[in-house]
């Protein structure tokens, strides 16, 4: 079975494996029979480090939540 991704717009196989790009991907899966709040984040940059970009996907889930609990 393929899976399923969440993308706006394709990537490249040159910029996948490109190593000046710092990557990082969260996926997460909380769904159950009577909710579905998945959800992924991918953030990519060649001159932000890794450890700068994972405090920004951080705060875009917290908020992402946030909203969602809310209904916005």
């Amino acid at each position: 079975m393929p899976m399923k991704e969440c993308k706006d717009t394709p990537t490249s196989a040159k910029e996948r494996n490109d190593p000046n790009v710092n990557e990082i991907v969260i996926e997460v899966n909380d769904s159950s029979s009577s909710h579905n709040n998945n959800f992924a984040i991918t953030l990519k940059s060649k001159n932000v480090d890794v450890d700068r970009l994972l405090p920004m996907a951080k705060e875009w889930i917290t908020e992402h939540k946030q909203k969602t609990w809310q209904g916005v």
